[in-house]
């Protein structure tokens, strides 16, 4: 059990590392994106088509991916402020149950995601002519990770449940 927290923990860095990266190009997509749609409708008076059908896009993969990065670095307050008001030992077990629904709700997600998106791949964006599968696919691609994520956490749980120092 505890080489296999390892391998997760070092599979999840790197995960970590390359969703940073698609999160920051993402962003500056849609950042140069609205300045341009901004600068063409105002400045120039000619507005461009597909900037905010680009923006919308990436703002879209840019929610999953960084909510999936927010989750694994503890950044869900609501969640920590429960865990925070009541005893130790009941903490654990709550940290044991939420993970646990939450993995199989990601599950429930990657399944009906990649089903949606499989559903709209004959569709084409309006503006952008791209399929509709590459927007839905930040569904199950962005539950992936939040799975990735959450079984991490499981682990740590479970690892922690025998601990009687309470």
């Amino acid at each position: 059990m505890e080489r296999a927290g390892v391998m997760l923990y070092a599979f999840n860095d790197r995960i970590e590392k390359i969703g940073g990266w698609f999160v920051a190009v993402f962003m500056a997509g849609m950042f140069i994106s609205i300045l341009m749609a901004i600068t063409s409708r105002f400045i120039i008076k000619i507005p461009i088509p597909w900037t905010e059908e680009l923006s919308r896009y990436l703002m879209v993969w840019t929610a999953f991916i960084a909510g999936s990065l927010g989750l694994r670095k503890g950044s869900h307050v609501g969640i920590r402020f429960l865990v925070q008001k009541v005893p130790r030992p009941v903490a654990k077990w709550m940290g044991l149950i939420t993970n646990i629904a939450l993995l199989i709700f990601f599950l429930f997600l990657i399944i009906e995601g990649a089903r949606m998106a499989a559903l709209v791949a004959g569709q084409r964006s309006p503006v952008l002519n791209i399929s509709m599968a590459w927007v839905y696919a930040s569904l199950p691609t962005g539950a992936v990770l939040f799975a990735a994520f959450v079984l991490q956490s499981l682990v740590g749980s479970v690892r922690d449940l025998p601990d009687k120092t309470g």
